[in-house]
Formats: C-alpha cells, sequence, structure tokens
C-alpha cells in the first residue's frame, strides 16, 4: 500500500476518547502513516465516546462535524 499516494481522496480519521475496539490511539498512529502523503490527511478525537459513536447520544456532533470538513473540502468544486 502506498501511504505517501499524492493522489488519494482526502482523509478523516474520526476516534472516540473511550473506544476500546479501535482505539484512539490506533487511529493517531494511521493518522501519522498517512499523513506523510501531501494530500489532506485530518484527524478528531472525540472526547468521551465510545466505538459506537455514531450511534451514542450526541451522534448529531459527529456527523455535523464529518459533513462541514467535506464542505470545507469541495468548496468550489464543480457538481457532477
Amino acid at each position: 500500500m502506498n501511504f505517501a499516494n499524492p493522489n488519494r481522496a482526502p482523509l478523516l480519521l474520526i476516534a472516540g476518547e473511550k473506544d476500546r475496539t479501535v482505539e484512539a490511539r490506533m487511529n493517531r498512529t494511521n493518522h501519522k502513516t498517512y499523513a506523510k502523503s501531501p494530500a489532506t490527511t485530518e484527524f478528531r478525537e472525540f472526547p468521551g465516546r465510545s466505538h459506537w459513536i455514531i450511534a451514542e447520544p450526541g451522534w448529531e456532533e459527529v456527523a455535523d462535524f464529518a459533513l462541514e470538513w467535506l464542505e470545507r473540502r469541495t468548496a468550489g468544486s464543480a457538481s457532477p
């Protein structure tokens, strides 16, 4: 796998502080690996969240963050 691929799509890694299935530290390590690419690579850890980050109360905060992140990266892009 070419982690330094400059032509890949932007990547947002989202972690929950209390996730014990895919711990936040694993996502931070993945972030460091993928950040070798000049392509956009970002990491966000949500405090108090578990592996069920999108099904827990307050999931809207995570969804809104991801949507706003995507909108910032696609602003000015041509529509299909």
